[in-house]
């Protein structure tokens, strides 16, 4: 008798022991979970941006540019029913083209200008080629037909005088308050960079 007394008590024992072993398990996983763990609030570690522009810095070539241009003047000359269509191209210069009319003539007008970026984030084109079918206008007398008879954007200001063509950028919005700033125009390098400046307010 005394022998199954011990080895009832020693299986008594383990099984309690095995049954206070489960339990301290749950319980300190419990623990670990709903008591120890520290409080993450939902938004730990998203960094957010307190300007009222991000800027996306990006770069591009000609052939992409031009692309774009297409588009832009597109939609434009619609949107604003242009009477005179024209064209604006990158090359190593800057091109412009369309077909004017002169005495009731229709004409090829074309102007090559040479970009230069200012510090203030101004485009300035300055003329450098000039082709009118073969009428032999001055470069003055072409850019002021220009300047009263294209529709251009806002943003756009032509100074026949100065035989230049002044494009701010800072007046250039686009779809959803998106402005455009240039940091490097180099057509002859195809470099061209810019940063988009996207309103987050």
């Amino acid at each position: 008798m005394g022998t199954k007394d011990k080895q009832t008590n020693y299986w008594k024992w383990a099984f309690l022991t095995f049954v206070g072993v489960l339990v301290i398990s749950i319980g300190w996983i419990y623990m670990s979970i709903f008591w120890f763990s520290p409080h993450v609030p939902e938004d730990a570690g998203r960094m957010v941006s307190t300007k009222d522009m991000v800027e996306f810095p990006t770069s591009t070539n000609k052939a992409d540019l031009n692309a774009l241009i297409a588009h832009y003047l597109q939609d434009f000359q619609k949107d604003n029913d242009a009477g005179i269509q024209y064209d604006v191209y990158l090359a190593d210069d800057v091109v412009f083209s369309a077909e004017a009319h002169f005495l009731g003539q229709p004409v090829d007008l074309g102007l090559n200008f040479t970009p230069t970026l200012r510090k203030d984030g101004v485009i300035v084109l300055q003329q450098v080629d000039l082709r009118i079918g073969a009428l032999p206008l001055p470069v003055s007398v072409a850019m002021k037909y220009v300047q009263n008879q294209v529709e251009l954007p806002d943003w756009v200001t032509v100074s026949p005088k100065r035989k230049k063509i002044y494009l701010d950028m800072n007046k250039l919005e686009l779809k959803g308050g998106v402005r455009v700033r240039v940091d490097a125009l180099d057509l002859k390098k195809d470099d061209i960079s810019f940063t988009l400046l996207v309103p987050t307010k």
